[in-house]
Order: structure tokens, then sequence, then C-alpha cells
């Protein structure tokens, strides 16, 4: 249930906190006093669109906080990464003019669809723009839907429909161009070919740069090669040295064997030297320019940067495009049986959801009776008896919803075959309709919160009585939130709150109050009488609300 709300520069509202209760709260003041602020206030907080122009003037944004208790919803918030608090649910959003918002659910930031999405399972808000929604055959088939409790198999069927149309489509693009998927099978092939021919390997052009680079400076290096050999190798040179270090190192150990190591040292460098001597001349013999190989070289270099200029690629990407470009290629040229397996799929998948959709119709044919009579029961206590509720199937081609569509028809007169409800009720008839479905779908909606914007509008004597009666026994299982205008419904409610608009500092601002018994008496004679309240209307106040 909605605990507390609280509005800050919503419009003429500056700063404002309500605390609602369970049971029939009315909210009831002066055409304009701002009671669709609180509606707007609420929906805002519910993660609905909010316009910038809800911002007071002079405010740089408005901001809603909500306290809800909820149990049943701590599930869901685990499941949008919110923190939960044993059934508490703290909101707050914050509109800026420049556009932006913060939300937030009990101190974790979330998204606007978030917010939403958590909302409508806290409150559903019906006002008079929800007969547009009733007034709208294509949502007749949800109320259905909603009673027939057929989510399960909807689901299925959306499932199977979606896989269908997926497969129709890549048939239908199959079958639509056989001159483009030869045309694209000629160009993968020379691609393929292209790419083939060229026989990459990943490491290929490393390895091809360094070799370019020595046959570049063969000259360079022979020089340097043969310097070293030079100072290691010719008379006087680093060999000749440590030879003779060697031998005398040996001599002086034959005379001290405790420096026996410094000759073994000694002959390690030298035979170290004598190795790499090897080696250096070893390298030298292999240097040679060789112009021919230098010349294969910039060509497959140049192969290659041309192949990865025209594809973008490195040459792990023209590997990797050549490996796909087969694949499809291979695809496109089992054309024929790609397109029988892909028209097996599709056919496998249109029996799947014409039998699913065949199931949800039965199952909706046997739930529109019931729901009929259970709809006529409903509006016989809202005081329009005798009312007759059809639902028309019009069957159809496939589509998200099954094989038809579904209207909600009525007749307000026995006399009468039931028509479209747009063509022949009247606002206030509407807005019981519009009760009777509350009522009905209450059972199944588990949502805590009804709010009614207004719905007694068209409506007054017995017909506003039944809808009092009827809020009050929805109100036993459910908390609603009630605006109206109608003084025996403000009379039916357990907490009544006041709007009223004030002059102050040059400009209106509205201020909400719980009202007192006596406050109730007041407020209620005045939608009786209107500003000429006089002692009649205050003893049908009181009459109203029980005294006397």
């Amino acid at each position: 249930m909605l605990v507390q709300l609280d509005i800050e520069n919503i419009a003429v509202i500056e700063r404002a906190s309500i605390e609602f209760d369970s049971g029939l709260n009315v909210i009831t003041g002066e055409t304009g006093a701002g009671k669709s602020l609180l509606i707007n206030a609420l929906n805002m907080v519910l993660g609905a669109r909010s316009a910038r122009d809800l911002i007071r003037e002079g405010a740089d944004f408005a901001r809603v906080g909500a306290v809800f208790f909820c149990p049943e919803c701590d599930e869901l918030l685990k499941d949008s990464d919110v923190a939960t608090d044993e059934g508490n649910i703290i909101i707050s959003r914050k509109l800026y003019r420049d556009g932006r918002n913060i939300c937030h659910i009990n101190q974790t930031a979330v998204t606007v669809s978030t917010l939403r999405s958590i909302g409508e399972k806290l409150v559903v808000i019906h006002g008079q723009h929800d007969s547009g929604e009733l007034m709208d055959t294509s949502t007749h088939i949800h109320f259905l839907d909603a009673f027939s409790e057929n989510r399960e198999l909807l689901t299925q069927y959306r499932e199977i429909y979606r896989e269908y149309r997926r497969a129709e489509s890549e048939l239908s693009k199959m079958c639509e161009d056989e001159a483009a998927r030869i045309n694209e099978i000629d160009y993968l092939a020379y691609q393929a070919e292209e790419i083939e021919k060229a026989s990459l390997s990943p490491d290929e052009e490393e390895e091809l740069c360094s070799r370019r680079t020595i046959l570049e400076n063969a000259e360079s290096l022979r020089m340097h090669a043969e310097k070293a050999y030079s100072l290691l190798g010719r008379d006087g040179g680093a060999r000749e040295l440590l030879h003779g270090a060697k031998k005398s190192l040996e001599s002086l150990s034959d005379i001290d064997s405790t420096v026996t190591g410094y000759g073994e040292k000694a002959a390690d460098l030298y035979y170290e030297t004598e190795e790499l001597l090897r080696d250096i001349s070893t390298y030298m013999s292999s240097i040679e320019f060789n112009a021919a190989q230098l010349g294969e070289i910039n060509d497959r270099l140049d192969t290659i940067n041309s192949l990865k200029r025209k594809y973008n690629l490195d040459i792990n990407g023209i590997i990797d495009f050549y490996d796909k470009a087969c694949e499809k290629l291979l695809w496109l040229k089992s054309y024929d049986e790609n397109k029988e397996n892909l028209t097996l799929e599709r056919d496998s998948l249109l029996a799947k959801a014409n039998s699913l959709a065949q199931s949800i119709s039965a199952q909706r044919h046997k739930s529109a009776k019931l729901l009929s009579e259970r709809l006529c029961a409903e509006l016989e206590n809202l005081d329009m008896p005798k009312c007759k509720i059809e639902f028309s199937f019009e069957p159809c081609n496939l589509y998200e919803n099954g094989n038809e569509h579904v209207e909600f028809t009525i007749s307000t007169n026995p006399s009468e075959k039931p028509k479209s409800l747009a063509k022949i009720a009247s606002g206030g008839e509407i807005s019981r309709v519009m009760l009777a479905i509350k009522s009905v779908f209450s059972d199944f909606d588990k949502i805590p919160t009804l709010l009614f914007d207004e719905i007694d509008t068209g409506v007054s004597g017995r017909a506003a009585e039944k809808i009092a009666n009827k809020m009050r026994t929805l109100s036993e299982k459910y908390q609603l939130i009630c605006v109206t205008h109608l003084p025996v419904i403000a009379a039916s409610a357990k907490h009544h709150l006041s709007l009223e608009k004030q002059f102050c500092e040059d400009s209106f601002k509205t201020v909400i109050r719980k009202l007192s018994y006596e406050d109730r008496v007041h407020e209620i004679a005045r939608i009786i009488s209107g500003d000429n309240i006089n002692e009649i209307s205050l003893k049908n106040a009181r009459q109203m609300l029980g005294e006397g």
C-alpha cells in the first residue's frame, strides 16, 4: 500500500507531504485546486513519462518521493538488483529542467524503465483517460487474456510466432532475388580464391621484413663482422693475448696451487674466443647480397600489403575473413538444401503456432462467457441492471496475440443487441463499466493500491450510491484512493484529504490537509451546496457521515 507521498515544486504545489492509510482514501477540493497534480506526481514517481512543465515556476527541479509497503515486491526488487527492506519501498524521482532524471529505490540508483516496471506492481491508476483505453478495441483482447489466465500459453505462442516470422523472413529473402545470390557467390568465390592464392600465414610478414632488413644491410653487416673477427683473431689480437695470459697463469699455479682457478678461467675465455671466431667466420660466409631474393621478398610484401589495404584488415583478419567467406559460400551453394530445410522449419513452426493459437482461442471462448456473467453481475450492483455483455471474435491471420481479434460489446437495453461500447454508452456508464472491470480483475491484478481519478463523472443519485458501496467493498481487500466530486463517495471514505488553493505572496499555492470529522462535515456540505453552506447542507453532510 501507499503510505506517504512527498511532493516538491510540482506546479502550484511548493511542498507537501501526504499520508495515506488502508481502506478508502478520498481526495476532494474545488475545481482548479490541483487534484490532478497529485495524480501527476504519483505517476511521476511510478516511472511515467513526465513533462518538464510540471516543474514549479522559478524552481530548477521537481521532486516526488513515495513510501510503500509491499512485501510481495521484494523478489522483483532483488531481480532488479535493488536493496530490499522487509517490504518497505522508498522511491524518489527528481526531474530537472534540462530533462535529467535521477531515480532511486531504497537508495539504489535505477533507470526510469526500472522504476516503471516496479511501479506497475504497486499502483493501478484509473481515470477518465482510461475510458479511451476501453474504447480502443485493440486492447479488449488483453482484458480477456488476463481473465483467462493464459499468460503461460501466450508466452509459448509468442516465442514460436517470433521464430516462425524469423524463418518466414529468411525464406522470403532467399527466394526474392536469385540473381543477387549468384552474384554474391561469384564475388565471394573471387575473394576466397584471391586470399587462398596468397597463402598467407600469421607470422610471415614479420619474418619477411626481418629478412629484407638483413639483405638491404649486407655490406654493413659484413664490415662489422670482419672488424670483430680481426680484433679477436689477428696477431696481437684478443685470442693471442688470452693465450699468453693462460700460459702465464698456468705457470703461476704450478708454483702457488691456491691460484689454480685463475689459469682455468683464462683457459675458458681462450676457448670461448676460439668458438666465437668460428661462429663469426660462419656468419661472414652466409652474408651475401642477393638482389633476386630481395626482389622476391619485396614482391611478396607488396602482395600482403595490397590485400591488407583492400580488405582493411591485418593478416589474421584476412585469414578470418577467408574462413567466413568459405563458410558462406558453402551455405549459398547449398541453396536448394537450405531452402528445403528452412521451409520445413517454417512449416513446423507454423503448425505449432496454429496449435497454440487454437488452444488460446478455446480458452478465451470458455472464459468469455464467465467474464460476461461476472461483469453483468458487477454492473447490476452499480445500478446498470439488465446489461448484456458479449465478446465478439473475428478470425484473422496469425499475429502476436493469436489468430483472432476480440471486441467487447454491451447492451444497456435488453431489447437491443450488444454493440460497440463507444456507440451506446454514456460517460457515466463507461465509468461504471471500468469500475466493474477493475472489481473483477482486482482478484487477478494482485496490486495492492487502486487509484480512481474522477471516474464518478456523469453519475449521481442511486448510481453514485452504488459506486460508493462498490468502493467500500473493494477497500476491504485493497487500498483505494479516489479523487471525487460526489458527496456520497466522499462520505464513504475512511480517510479524507482536501486540496485548497490559497493566494499567497502574489501567487496561488495548493495546500493539502487531512480532514478532521468537523472538517469533513464542512467539506461534504461544500460539495453538496457549493460556497452557500447552510444548515441543511451541514445536516445532510452529517447524515451521510452516519450521524443522526
